[in-house]
């Protein structure tokens, strides 16, 4: 009986045994089918082959920032399919021109617009140099032009070159000065020099006969316009008397400092008709310090003298004279001062980085010009926009760079930025080095295919380039978006479209309003258009109305996003601080945000995501506090927020390969997020597809 129980137990054992047995060669064999699928067998020389395909961006992503890369992978049988989000362009809104909370001198231009300033200063026209005489008998220079080796008489005057108007256009010598240049064409070029040097800096201009013509302003289209409408033709150059009129123009906040520049030849006329105990205020016992009813009263160099007593710095552009040198002195200013005198910001971010393969680029400015010490300047070919003819670029021996960086695209490694001066510079990120530079370029910056699209600059033009580079063409207007064949410009109110490599009119259309924001939708193949009345209409490619959404939006519309959801489009307007929600016939939601406005924003995953900057009251970049606002992009509530600095956040910057979202600050300070977690950032699989064998 042991026997048999003993024979009964080994059965089962190896019952048991075959049992396992059979079933990890199932597993086993199952296992192997499936590796089979994903990798290579040893020794096989049959490759797999891709296949990539560039689609749309997928439902809950920003239709202008992202796409969708679908990948198909055969091998043998098998075709594999998966997909992941590329970056088609980083989120972008228009900002303001930027300025600081901690460094923000006002200047005054004090122009002297007498009659001797037609006389000769003790200067010499730049020998290369392109200058006007007009009608009215002033020379005033202008942008250059390659149509004149020495002189051109044309209907708006003469243009002449610096050593030939040293020759044929030299100025009377009244006042024994020496030279050949009127003191009227030297401080107009001296001021123009000036202005293009300072950035982030309110100006006003004034003259001695009319008091402020200009007020404070930043915008330096402006500035130049009311420069190149003074003429000196005053019969009386008060020159101490005026002086004195602007010490109370300055504001009474945010001015870090008080400047005033006088532009003149130093020779008053009809002057001094100041307060006696001012007449010798440096008490240097002057007998000209009096009022003259001709020329001759030495008032001025007095006047500076007190205006530095009330903290008000006094410059002088014009002649290197013992008169001028000493008012300048007294005034606790500088003849002939560059951006040098006025102690800007060493470094100073005005827009977001550049992130490409890994690696950060940072365009920071230096001493108010871009200039990033990672940029190699030494192999750049330099060109400038020339004023004559129809739209061209010429090349120049040298340029130098002006302006605080504007804006910014990337495309693989190439990296284009304009500047606050038109300046316009393509860089390769990955050696650092500058290809080339043009100057006459600026405004926001864009590309399409190999084309570069640039405006507006300080002509109010929109320039399309092509390689070399070179000007295809250009039109008017404040705005601009494209598709990969039109490019859609807004002039006012007017709307119109051009073919992007040809710039043939396609369309027009005229909105009720003037145009505040514009943008090309392109998955839908729609033009979204925002008027000053808040509402915004959905136009075709070929600018056909299609439909008109109101989204009830008190401030003026700063930016349009787009995503859909459920396949329907579904639109973001933003203004100020709040963000609403649209689609077809209906309003879904409104947020009021009450930390700040709106600066920047991005849909990713049916999340939006909001930059908000909430400054102080002189609206300075290195002030107040900016936050990271992630909104659910249907319904409009609040999913989280991050503090992100102590000032203004530039960005966000995405980089969908290394699955971060970064911001950074005007000091260079970077605020990372991690979005690798979001769908789409790594490769998502569709699943497998097997193929039948060919018969």
């Amino acid at each position: 009986m042991y026997a048999l129980v003993f024979c009964i137990a080994v059965q089962g054992i190896a019952l048991i045994t075959c049992s396992l047995v059979a079933h990890n060669m199932k597993s086993s064999t199952a296992f192997v089918s499936l590796l089979s699928r994903t990798h290579i067998p040893a020794g096989t020389e049959e490759e797999p082959v891709f296949r990539h395909i560039m689609l749309h961006a997928p439902e809950g992503w920003d239709h202008a920032c992202f796409s969708t890369e679908l990948t198909e992978k055969t091998w043998m049988n098998q075709r594999r399919y998966s997909w992941r989000i590329r970056l088609r362009g980083q989120p972008d809104m228009p900002g303001q021109a930027p300025l600081l909370s901690g460094w923000r001198p006002h200047i005054i231009l004090l122009v002297d617009d007498g009659q001797d300033m037609l006389a000769a200063c003790d200067r010499r026209y730049r020998d290369n140099g392109l200058y006007l005489a007009r009608p009215g008998g002033d020379i005033v220079p202008v942008p250059d032009r390659d149509d004149v080796s020495s002189s051109l008489s044309t209907p708006q005057g003469t243009f002449f070159r610096g050593d030939y108007g040293n020759i044929w256009h030299q100025a009377h010598d009244t006042y024994s000065l020496g030279g050949t240049m009127p003191c009227w064409t030297f401080v107009m070029e001296s001021l123009k020099e000036f202005i293009d040097s300072m950035d982030l800096c309110p100006m006003a201009i004034a003259t001695v006969s009319g008091g402020i013509v200009q007020p404070f302003t930043t915008d330096r289209a402006l500035l130049f316009s009311t420069l190149e409408g003074l003429r000196p033709e005053s019969v009386e150059s008060a020159l101490s008397e005026s002086l004195l009129s602007l010490l109370d123009s300055f504001p009474d906040r945010c001015s870090t400092a008080n400047h005033i520049i006088v532009a003149t030849d130093g020779i008053a006329v009809g002057d001094g008709d100041i307060p006696g105990w001012l007449q010798d205020y440096d008490h240097d016992g002057d007998p000209n310090d009096r009022a003259i009813a001709g020329e001759g009263s030495h008032c001025l160099d007095d006047v500076a003298a007190m205006a530095r007593s009330q903290g008000i710095s006094i410059h002088v552009v014009g002649p290197d004279t013992l008169f001028l040198n000493a008012t300048a002195d007294k005034g606790g200013g500088k003849l002939m001062p560059g951006a040098g005198a006025f102690d800007p910001p060493p470094s100073l971010v005005t827009l977001p980085h550049c992130l490409s393969g890994g690696t950060r680029r940072v365009l920071s400015s230096i001493d108010l010009r871009l200039f990033p010490s990672w940029i190699d300047w030494e192999s750049a070919a330099y060109l400038k926009r020339m004023a004559n003819g129809l739209p061209h670029l010429s090349g120049v021996p040298g340029l130098e760079i002006r302006g605080t960086a504007l804006s910014i695209f990337v495309n693989g490694e190439t990296l284009l930025c304009t500047t606050s001066r038109d300046n316009l510079v393509c860089i390769d990120t990955a050696r650092g080095a500058c290809s080339w530079m043009v100057e006459g370029a600026g405004g926001r910056v864009t590309g399409r295919e190999d084309l570069i699209i640039a405006g507006p600059d300080i002509r109010g033009d929109i320039v399309v380039l092509g390689d070399g580079p070179l000007i295809r063409w250009l039109c008017p207007g404040g705005l601009y978006t494209a598709s990969d064949g039109s490019l859609f410009s807004a002039d006012g109110a007017v709307i119109t479209a051009h073919t992007l490599r040809e710039g043939l009119f396609e369309a027009l259309f005229t909105a009720d309003s003037s145009v505040c924001a514009l943008e090309y939708d392109p998955c839908e193949g729609v033009v979204l258009a925002a008027s000053r009345t808040g509402q915004i209409t959905i136009l075709g490619q070929d600018l056909a109305w299609l439909d008109l959404l109101f989204p009830n939006l008190s401030g003026e519309i700063r930016g349009i996003r787009s995503f859909h959801s459920r396949r329907e489009l579904h639109i973001i307007a933003l203004a100020g601080g709040r963000a609403v929600c649209l689609r077809a016939g209906e309003i879904l939601w409104s947020r009021s945000l009450e930390i700040g406005a709106i600066t920047n924003a991005v849909v990713m995953d049916a999340k939006l995501y909001l930059s908000v900057w909430e400054p102080d009251e002189c609206g300075g970049i290195d002030s107040g506090e900016s936050s990271l606002v992630i909104l659910d992009a249907l319904t409009g509530d609040t999913v989280s927020q991050t503090t992100l600095f102590g000032a203004k956040a530039f960005g966000p910057v995405i980089d969908p390969d290394a699955g971060i979202m970064e911001h950074i600050s005007w000091d260079g300070s970077i605020h990372r997020l991690d979005i690798s977690g979001l769908p789409g950032i790594s490769q998502c699989s569709l699943g497998t597809r097997i193929v039948s064998e060919s018969p």
